[in-house]
């Protein structure tokens, strides 16, 4: 059941800022955000546990596809075994606390000392009710901001520079990166490649003792740039 409860806090603003999705209806944003506590001192008829229900699902299914578009060289077991590190409880508090929601989320006077698993449900809701208002593509859009915002958390063994590099300039929407040899010089059993990357725009050339070394090498220096440029020109926030 949708409660149409009045929340009036001035840190909601911010918070779906920091979400990446501003409610058009704040019954519905209300009610991701009324824990059942909450609900039961007011006597509310429901609380946020079906909208956690369905953003659970949501969040599982988005998590897994954007890691399918985002590391195509990745197997079944890596893919799952990155998405637990998404999904799990422990990243969903560390995102509720980034967004603000515990700040906003509407609790009972007997959770003084609320369990950090009602915010990550609470998370999980609030996607849930982004997915009802928004659709899939407002809630895809909300994930890869908490896909970004986590960072790349594979390990540097499980992911080369060049899938980070395809990561973040997916995130970014600025497209695939295009690679190019444009030399090959040396004897043919100690070859030198030069290869040049163009991404966002720009070209970065490096070289190396293979086209994928070389490859692998240009994809670095962008990588390191692009990060550069993102982080220092925007915080996540929804113009």
């Amino acid at each position: 059941m949708i409660l149409y409860y009045s929340v009036e806090n001035p840190a909601l603003e911010a918070f779906q800022e920091k979400l990446g999705y501003i409610f058009s209806d704040s019954g519905l944003l209300a009610a991701a955000l009324c824990h059942s506590s909450f609900a039961y001192e007011k006597g509310l008829p429901g609380s946020n546990q079906r909208l956690e229900f369905l953003g659970d699902s949501v969040l599982g299914m988005l998590v897994a596809k954007l890691l399918y578009d985002s590391y195509p060289n990745a197997t079944e077991g890596e893919l799952s075994a990155a998405r637990v590190k998404f999904v799990c409880r422990d990243a969903l508090v560390k995102w509720s606390e980034h967004t603000g929601l515990p700040t906003v989320l509407m609790k009972g006077k007997s959770l003084k000392n609320p369990p950090p698993s009602i915010f990550a449900d609470a998370m999980e809701a609030v996607l849930g009710a982004v997915y009802l208002e928004g659709g899939h593509d407002a809630a895809e859009f909300v994930i890869r901001r908490y896909f970004l915002w986590t960072g790349i958390l594979f390990t540097e063994k499980e992911l080369d520079a060049k899938s980070k590099l395809h990561v973040l300039l997916q995130g970014e929407e600025m497209g695939l990166p295009v690679y190019e040899v444009e030399s090959m010089t040396g004897p043919s059993h100690s070859p030198n490649f030069r290869v040049r990357v163009t991404a966002a725009g720009r070209q970065w050339t490096s070289e190396g003792a293979s086209r994928k070394a070389a490859e692998l090498n240009a994809a670095a220096l962008a990588f390191e740039a692009l990060t550069f440029d993102t982080s220092a020109s925007k915080d996540f926030i929804v113009s």
